[in-house]
């Protein structure tokens, strides 16, 4: 699991850091991992979003493969440029909305896309069931005839309570064909999804987006058949799909992230943010690290998915400075005291 920087096989590692105990290179190898997500904990100021985007990117040019980033506070784009040469589509949603389908389409394709909204949008509003039969139909028949609309404007009258956070929502969505970003660029190039200004408006709104958004790139690399790691997928700020379906969230990593080969890149300020799955999520993640910070609670709270020994922990509250990190890279079970290195 762990490559230092002599060892033949290094390329074969994502490059993490350095350790600070030893000055050695740290890599982790996703292939020898029975889990390849990564999960990345610290508080406001600790470096969560480098180190995020850093190994994000190297795991997606190692691998040959495409990177999607959901990114609700604006500052990928530019970000990106710093460890990336490859040009990167920006999607605001709030410009192009998401197609649930375009004209022509096979009929059962149809089908199933209108079927993954419904369903994914029921997951956060809990729909009666023929309030979604409805909406099921009116879907249907607005993609059959290629007619395009907002969500917002096809779907007006079928809601029993008006809820603002429900207009939000459709105003993300559009059915019929949007011809400047059809869906399936998301597993051709790099492409950042800007949710800034629908975060802005409602942090369950942008869930519902960054939701159906992960089932259908599931749905084309489940038709594609690649190799072990085909897609590398950033989100940060997890905690606002944690608390608004972390059910649903939790099914997508389990089930589909080996089984296709989507890594997911994760980010949030403290475990607690992932309860009461947060057992669950860390079990899933080949490479867990946590930011340093000065609070003792944090390193305990931390400590049993870390490894963390009563003097690890102290070992730990010495880390001090942005990008310090204790990192556990499964299935080497000894924690390594890292210096996250954004450069190399």
């Amino acid at each position: 699991m762990l490559l230092n920087t002599t060892t033949k096989d290094a390329r074969e590692g994502v490059y993490i850091g350095i350790d600070v105990f030893f000055g050695r290179a740290i890599h982790w190898n996703a292939k020898l991992s029975p889990r390849h997500h990564i999960l990345v904990v610290g508080p406001t100021g600790s470096g969560k979003t480098i180190t995020l985007t850093a190994i994000a990117s190297r795991l997606s040019n190692l691998f040959n493969v495409t990177l999607t980033v959901f990114d609700i506070k604006g500052e990928y784009a530019s970000l990106l440029k710093l460890f990336t040469s490859d040009a990167t589509v920006i999607w605001d949603v709030s410009q192009i909305p998401i197609p649930i389908c375009s004209c022509n389409e096979a009929d059962e394709d149809t089908a199933y896309n209108v079927n993954l909204f419904i369903n994914t949008l029921n997951s956060l509003y809990k729909l009666p069931t023929y309030v979604r039969d409805q909406i099921r139909e009116q879907l249907i028949k607005l993609c059959k005839y290629c007619y395009t609309t907002s969500l917002d404007d096809a779907l007006r009258n079928y809601w029993i309570e008006e809820t603002e956070s429900i207009h939000t929502t459709l105003s993300a969505f559009s059915a019929g064909y949007t011809p400047s970003l059809p869906l399936h660029l998301l597993n051709q190039k790099n492409v950042v999804v800007d949710l800034s200004k629908l975060f802005l408006l409602d942090p369950k709104a942008t869930a519902t987006v960054v939701l159906y958004i992960l089932k259908r790139i599931m749905r084309t690399l489940q038709n594609l058949n690649l190799g072990y790691i085909t897609k590398v997928v950033l989100l940060d700020e997890l905690w606002y799909i944690a608390q608004s379906a972390v059910e649903d969230f939790t099914n997508i990593l389990i089930r589909y992230g080996r089984g296709y080969g989507v890594v997911l890149a994760m980010a949030t300020q403290s475990i607690d943010d992932l309860n009461p799955y947060a057992d669950t999520i860390t079990e899933n993640c080949g490479a867990v690290i946590a930011l340093s910070s000065p609070s003792r609670g944090y390193w305990i709270r931390l400590s049993r998915y870390l490894n963390l020994s009563k003097k690890g922990i102290e070992n730990a509250l010495k880390l001090v400075g942005q990008g310090m990190a204790v990192a556990r890279l499964y299935p080497y079970e000894k924690p390594f005291y890292i210096y996250i290195d954004p450069l190399t």
